[in-house]
């Protein structure tokens, strides 16, 4: 009793707890929603259960983290370490669904972002991408999305435009996907760069022709302007002014990036070098010096001095020239060490990442080789228990087989012990010449043999006198025992498996020998019949269709024909198949 209430207290218990981990997932996806467009009150609502996540088991916790770790990057929170996001892509590798782990993917190639760490970086967004169900409705496509961007700005930044350039061709098709026709529009507008870098000058020009047009038809003038700013530097290097002057004022009127004084907004200052061009080509030598001292101003030092030796190689200023040549080739050189440096540290975390991946892979097979070194060991010792079994089976039979046969050459020695007293004592009495006591012996033994044979006759006759008495067969049994409904409901339903196992027979024939035992005998009696014949009497007495007893005997229709008409001529001397199951029914009513 004591045994039976705790294992009603653990089943409560664990329904307690089972219903408390659902309340909280549900209550974690909610707060996942709302991060999506407002993280830091996500963090905030996430910050509650600080003190108690501890408390929860592994699941929740995972939960709590990957919901925690997307609201910290949406809020531009940068990492500063992988352990936390490595553990929970571990978890829901083996527990998540398709959107969870390609989420949890994409946090740890953030968090290798943030790390600068490209490479890892990189493949942990294609694993994220392998992750994601494109065929199924819910699949997470904003993440999908977001994935393929980043991937891009790697790309853009390790100088890869041909692989910038797939990367975003996904970027804007799920953008589309998503139904926001301004948005791309203007995100396909960045396959600008790569192409640039490329030098498929006239590819760039119509993206930005059409991105342009789009944004016109839509209304967003501002930002239709501010895309035309790249062709004007290939109208430049075309030598095509008219274009050139058109693109300039249009972006100067209406990307509402100039205040009243002609200034640009702040970042977008290189302008003012390819202003200076335009002003270069129509000859406005000093407008032209202006914009190239203006671009030198922000930072723009390469670009700027370039632009004014060019304009004192044109007014034949040979000291100005020679300054302006040093500073440019200073500039330059400034330009090619920083390109040099991170050319580097790109080669560097290449390089490191090629070390640890050939690790992790030097690692990968010193498990495998461990594992199978296990394997091998682990079967060496199952033969050797196999063998150290069946060697003790053996021993034992052989000593009981033994054991056996002294106890056998025992009785067969104490028998005839027996026979040689006996005779002992009828020579005894020979010599003694007294034949009538061994008459008298004799007579008294068939004396009580023949009582014996009486009495048991007589005890025989009466146990089957009442056997047949008791013994009566029981339809309404047999059609409600456990196996006679299994076998109905093999043949009735569709999604059991008709063809019953031998074990199934036996204990339907054992059942049937039980709940009707006369007619189970007649089976027997005279020409008995054969097993196949016996099943198929015994499904027709459970009215199951022919069709179906061909199925459940594996035989053809034609020789279940020919075995009911064995059977009936067997039985009630008739040769049609038709009429033996009413034979056997009508049968089984009289009894």
């Amino acid at each position: 009793m004591k045994k039976l209430t705790f294992i009603y207290l653990g089943i409560v218990i664990a329904a307690l707890c089972s219903c408390n981990g659902r309340k909280m997932m549900a209550q974690l996806d909610e707060i996942s929603k709302i991060a999506d467009d407002n993280p830091d009150s996500a963090l905030t609502l996430l910050s509650k259960f600080d003190t108690d996540k501890n408390e929860w088991g592994k699941g929740d916790r995972m939960h709590y983290e990957l919901i925690r770790l997307k609201a910290e990057n949406k809020s531009g929170i940068k990492f500063t370490s992988d352990s936390i996001i490595k553990d929970v892509v571990a978890y829901y590798k083996d527990n998540g669904n398709a959107n969870e782990i390609m989420l949890a993917y994409y946090l740890l190639g953030r968090a290798y972002s943030d790390m600068e760490e490209a490479p890892e970086a990189l493949q942990a967004y294609y694993d994220a991408i392998s992750m994601a169900d494109t065929t199924n409705t819910s699949c997470d496509f904003r993440t999908l999305t977001v994935v393929y961007g980043q991937m891009s700005r790697i790309f853009h930044k390790q100088n890869l435009p041909h692989d910038e350039i797939w990367a975003l061709r996904h970027y804007v098709e799920y953008i589309r996907r998503n139904g926001n026709l301004k948005d791309y529009i203007m995100e396909t507008e960045q396959l600008i760069r790569p192409y640039y870098l490329l030098n498929k000058k006239d590819s760039v020009l119509n993206l930005i022709n059409n991105t342009y047009s789009s944004l016109k038809q839509l209304g967003e003038h501002q930002e239709a302007a501010d895309a035309l700013v790249v062709s004007i530097s290939i109208y430049l290097e075309r030598g095509d002014l008219t274009k050139a002057k058109h693109a300039m004022d249009i972006f100067e009127k209406e990307s509402g990036l100039f205040d009243e004084y002609g200034n640009i907004a702040k970042g977008r200052e290189h302008y003012y070098y390819t202003k200076g061009l335009y002003e270069l080509a129509i000859n406005q030598l000093g407008s032209a010096e202006y914009y190239f001292r203006k671009a030198i101003k922000y930072g723009y030092l390469s670009e700027g001095y370039k632009g004014l030796l060019s304009i004192y190689r044109e007014k034949h200023n040979i000291d100005s020239v020679n300054c302006f040549s040093r500073l440019y080739e200073a500039a330059q050189d400034s330009l090619h060490n920083k390109m040099q440096t991170d050319a580097i540290h790109q080669m560097s975390s290449l390089y490191n990442y090629s070390r640890s991946q050939k690790e992790a892979e030097q690692e990968r097979e010193k498990a495998q080789d461990r594992l199978y070194l296990l394997s091998l060991i682990s079967f060496a010792t199952i033969v050797l228990l196999i063998v150290i079994i069946v060697v003790v089976w053996l021993y034992r039979k052989n000593q009981e087989e033994k054991k056996a046969r002294i106890a056998e050459l025992e009785e067969t020695l104490n028998s005839a012990k027996s026979q040689r007293n006996a005779i002992q004592e009828e020579l005894r009495i020979l010599k003694e010449k007294d034949y009538e006591s061994i008459i008298a012996i004799k007579e008294k033994q068939e004396i009580e043999l023949s009582k014996r044979i009486e009495f048991l006759e007589a005890k025989n006759n009466n146990k089957k006198d009442a056997n047949d008495i008791t013994r009566i067969d029981n339809l309404e049994n047999f059609l409600g025992s456990a196996i006679a409904q299994q076998f109905i409901k093999k043949a009735t339903s569709k999604s059991e498996r008709i063809k019953p196992t031998g074990t199934e027979w036996n204990l339907l024939i054992s059942q049937f020998s039980k709940d009707i035992p006369v007619t189970y005998k007649s089976f027997g009696q005279g020409r008995s019949l054969s097993q196949l014949e016996q099943r198929i009497c015994i499904l027709l007495i459970l009215d199951i269709q022919e069709k179906n007893i061909s199925l459940m005997t594996d035989s053809f229709a034609s020789t279940v024909s020919n075995a009911k008409s064995r059977a009936n001529e067997k039985l009630y001397g008739k040769k049609d198949a038709h009429s033996l199951k009413n034979n056997l029914i009508n049968r089984l009513h009289r009894s």
